[in-house]
C-alpha cells in the first residue's frame, strides 16, 4: 500500500525554464568585462557547458552537490581570468539568488493535484541543490504556495548525500515516518529520480511534461507527461502494491 509520494523540485513541481540561465550568463559577463576580461555570449555559453558537465560528474563521484559559490570558481577557473574572491562572491550569490528576482513558474496542474494528494498521502520533496542553495528554492516553494502540502523537505546541500544515492531517500522516507517500499517517487530525471528511488525500494514515476529527455527511455513503473490521472495512478498502485 503506498502511504507516502516523494516529488523531485525542478521540472516536477517548478519549471527550469531558461531565463535564469540567460541572465546569469549576462552577469557573468558583464562582470567579467568590467574587471578587464573582454568575453563574448558565445565563450561564456561555452564556459557554463563546461562547468555543467563537471558539475554532474561531481555528483557521480562524490555523491554530493556543489553551491553557487564552488560553481561560480569552476567557471572563472575554467577562464583562466584572474578575479578577486569579493567579484567571485558577488557571482555566486547572483548565481543563487536570480531565482527569487526571476521566479520559474509552478508546473500546469500541480498545485490541483497535491491538493487532493495530500488529503490522503503524506508528501515530500527531495531537491538536489546546485546554483540555488536550499534556502531559495525552499522560499520559491513558499512564495508558490506549495510549501504548505509537503511535511518535509529534503536537499541534497543540507543533507550532504544527493540523488540518486540511495540514502537521500531513505532518509526522507525517515522523516515522513513510513518505510521506502511504502512510497513513490516522481521526478524528471532517469538518473538522479527514477535509478535512485530504485536503488531505495521505492516505486518510480517519470513526468514527463516538461523535461522530455528520457520520456521514451526509462526505467520507471510508468510515465506521465501531465498530472489529470496521477491521483488514479497512485490509488491502482495502492492497490497493486
Amino acid at each position: 500500500m503506498i502511504k507516502a509520494i516523494t516529488f523531485d523540485c525542478w521540472d516536477t513541481l517548478i519549471a527550469d525554464d531558461e531565463s535564469r540561465s540567460v541572465k546569469k550568463k549576462e552577469y557573468f559577463t558583464l562582470l567579467f568585462n568590467e574587471n578587464g576580461f573582454p568575453t563574448t555570449s558565445d565563450e561564456m555559453d561555452e564556459l557554463f557547458s563546461k562547468e555543467a558537465k563537471l558539475f554532474e560528474n561531481h555528483i557521480i563521484e562524490h555523491w554530493k552537490t556543489q553551491n553557487s559559490r564552488a560553481r561560480a570558481k569552476t567557471i572563472v577557473k575554467l577562464s583562466g581570468v584572474k578575479l578577486p574572491a569579493s567579484e567571485i562572491a558577488k557571482l555566486a550569490d547572483y548565481g543563487d539568488r536570480i531565482a527569487l528576482e526571476y521566479p520559474p513558474p509552478v508546473v500546469p496542474g500541480i498545485e490541483e493535484v497535491l491538493e487532493v494528494l495530500s488529503k490522503t498521502y503524506t508528501l515530500g520533496v527531495i531537491c538536489n541543490t546546485g546554483w540555488h542553495s536550499a534556502g531559495t528554492v525552499r522560499q520559491l516553494l513558499e512564495d508558490s504556495d506549495l510549501v504548505k502540502y509537503f511535511s518535509h523537505l529534503t536537499f541534497s546541500d543540507e543533507a550532504r548525500v544527493a540523488k540518486p544515492h540511495k540514502q537521500i531517500f531513505e532518509y526522507t522516507l525517515k522523516k515522513l515516518g513510513h518505510k521506502t517500499e511504502e512510497a513513490v517517487h516522481i521526478g524528471d530525471s532517469e538518473y538522479s529520480d527514477i535509478v535512485g528511488a530504485k536503488k531505495a525500494k521505492m516505486r518510480a514515476i517519470l513526468f514527463a511534461g516538461i523535461n522530455k529527455k528520457y520520456r521514451y527511455n526509462n526505467s520507471a513503473d510508468i510515465t506521465i507527461s501531465t498530472y489529470d490521472t496521477l491521483v488514479d495512478i497512485i490509488e491502482r498502485m495502492g492497490v497493486t502494491g
